[in-house]
């Protein structure tokens, strides 16, 4: 049995996301703690001012949206609550999902003893047929396996978290610069050690529309204003530094499990 702590994020009005993800955890034994959403279009001005609007848009052509913000601090405060309260992991949800029957048996496995270090492992991702390659480290189930990907997987729809990830994140996120899933996935610069579960053990629920989704992913080239040439030549050279420090830090990652493989298999 998973004996941590399973927060699933909810705004409070979206009863109807609520009961949905009630169900499907309950059809598989899981039972969740609803954590209250932040509405980032209610936030006040202090978490508003939380956004490095320059430095944002260093790093890309538009501010975050109140969407982002409050999907970003209602993470946020998960983290802060572990940490707070002293909690060793947690799986944290989001309330659009689909739970395959293997999530229970994943679970349970990762409570075993013998696993690779890991700070974040991802059991979903957001993007429909993406294909992602990867490393396995190890069985976790006759079906599931615990992997390594070779790029990062854009999702905050289910993982689980230990407390040092979520410490080493709070260290590192303020101020907001980036969505929640693109910034802890930027392991070449907080350190957190991301591993993911395959076949995914959780899906993002489609049905539910997503607005963030509609508007964050619109091409720049479609704005109005991409800002001046000197700012567009900087987010070409971050994204350029950003490219070769993720293929350096995959290559780092991959070292050390072959290096964690060669220790247990003796």
């Amino acid at each position: 049995m998973w004996p941590y702590p399973i927060f699933v994020v909810n705004m409070k009005h979206h009863a109807d996301r609520r009961e949905a993800a009630a169900a499907q955890l309950a059809r598989v034994g899981l039972t969740p703690t609803f954590f209250e959403a932040v509405n980032g279009r209610e936030m006040p001005a202090e978490d508003v001012a939380l956004q490095d609007v320059p430095g944002r848009l260093r790093r890309a052509a538009k501010p975050l949206m109140p969407g982002e913000m409050g999907c970003y601090l209602s993470h946020w405060r998960i983290f802060e609550k572990m940490v707070a309260e002293d909690i060793p992991q947690a799986l944290v949800l989001e309330d659009d999902l689909v739970v395959a029957d293997e999530l229970p048996k994943v679970l349970e496995a990762l409570t075993r003893e013998g696993l690779p270090p890991y700070d974040l492992i991802k059991l979903a991702i957001s993007e429909v047929g993406l294909s992602r390659s990867y490393d396995t480290l190890v069985d976790l189930t006759p079906e599931s396996k615990l992997v390594r990907h070779h790029n990062v997987c854009n999702s905050t729809v289910a993982y689980v978290i230990t407390k040092a990830g979520a410490q080493r994140f709070l260290e590192y996120g303020m101020p907001i610069r980036y969505p929640i899933d693109v910034a802890m996935n930027r392991s070449w610069r907080h350190g957190l050690n991301i591993l993911g579960v395959r076949p995914w053990p959780v899906f993002h629920d489609h049905e539910f529309e997503s607005v963030i989704g509609q508007e964050r992913f619109k091409k720049e080239d479609e704005l109005e204003d991409k800002g001046s040439l000197l700012q567009q030549l900087e987010r070409r050279l971050r994204k350029g530094y950003d490219s070769i420090a993720k293929r350096a830090d995959v290559r780092k990652r991959l070292r050390q499990d072959a290096e964690w493989k060669r220790r247990t298999e003796h």
